[in-house]
């Protein structure tokens, strides 16, 4: 909804979003002396009651994505906020790869081959989390079942039947940490690597590889299990996320709950 809702029981709710364009934003110390992001995604909740703000919490979800096996590493670099909306406007040969039929497979032993334990921007979250108090986790993003297949270029209608087995996922970047704590640096876990080596709440089923999002959002970080909450509007943590030019999101999205 583009605008806040309100229902007969009163209640006010409001979702909006926000993005910051082609800035990177990241944290920087004087021993870690190039800059790494910390989080692409801040989720910001607010709490009222009768207009007046009472509460206010964060999460900060850095994105990683489970890589198909035929797919090389393929993130973007600096190059790319350089060029901008250039990056439209493919050359033939480009253009030509892109629509090469092909075939993507997602498997159990695929891996999220832009999460690499020991990298800077590992140990920079480490450290925000250490230095901040605030919490980061990690949103990965899967097909919908694995094992999966794709075939591009997609053809008739592409359509998605039955239950969502796996989806979006979210797990603390703590938990990600201890359960990759043995591996050398520079490993990218496999799907099922990460699945089955977290430790509890994620030994249950159904919250093998993380959270749920849509679990995450409304069962913890609504009802307070989860993320950042802020002592007062003017919260140092609170605003150096939100409100400075530096901070090391790129997007974020509010959701403000207003009780009458």
């Amino acid at each position: 909804m583009a605008a806040p809702v309100r229902f007969p029981s009163g209640w006010t709710v409001e979702v909006s979003t926000h993005f910051l364009g082609g800035g990177r934003h990241f944290a920087e110390w004087p021993d870690m002396p190039r800059r790494w992001e910390i989080a692409d995604i801040g989720f910001l909740v607010l709490f009222r009651q009768g207009g007046k703000l009472i509460r206010s919490k964060v999460a900060l979800l850095q994105s990683k994505r489970l890589y198909p096996d035929e797919l090389e590493w393929d993130e973007d670099n600096p190059v790319d906020y350089v060029i901008g909306f250039g990056r439209l406007l493919r050359p033939d040969a480009e253009w030509a790869a892109v629509t090469a039929p092909r075939t993507f497979s997602f498997t159990p032993q695929s891996r999220y081959k832009a999460l690499m334990t020991g990298v800077p921007q590992y140990q920079a979250i480490a450290q925000y989390e250490r230095r901040n108090g605030i919490p980061v986790y990690y949103l990965l993003y899967h097909p919908w079942k694995i094992p999966h297949n794709v075939t591009y270029p997609v053809t008739g209608v592409a359509g998605v039947g039955g239950n969502c087995e796996v989806g979006c996922r979210v797990v603390p970047a703590r938990a990600l940490r201890t359960a990759l704590n043995s591996e050398s640096e520079g490993h990218s876990p496999a799907y099922d690597e990460l699945a089955y080596s977290l430790a509890e709440p994620f030994t249950e089923v159904q919250h093998r590889a993380g959270w749920r999002l849509e679990h995450f959002v409304v069962d913890l970080l609504l009802e307070c299990e989860a993320g950042y909450i802020a002592d007062s509007p003017t919260d140092g943590g609170l605003n150096y996320i939100f409100s400075r030019r530096g901070a090391p999101i790129s997007a974020a999205l509010a959701v403000t709950i207003d009780a009458p």
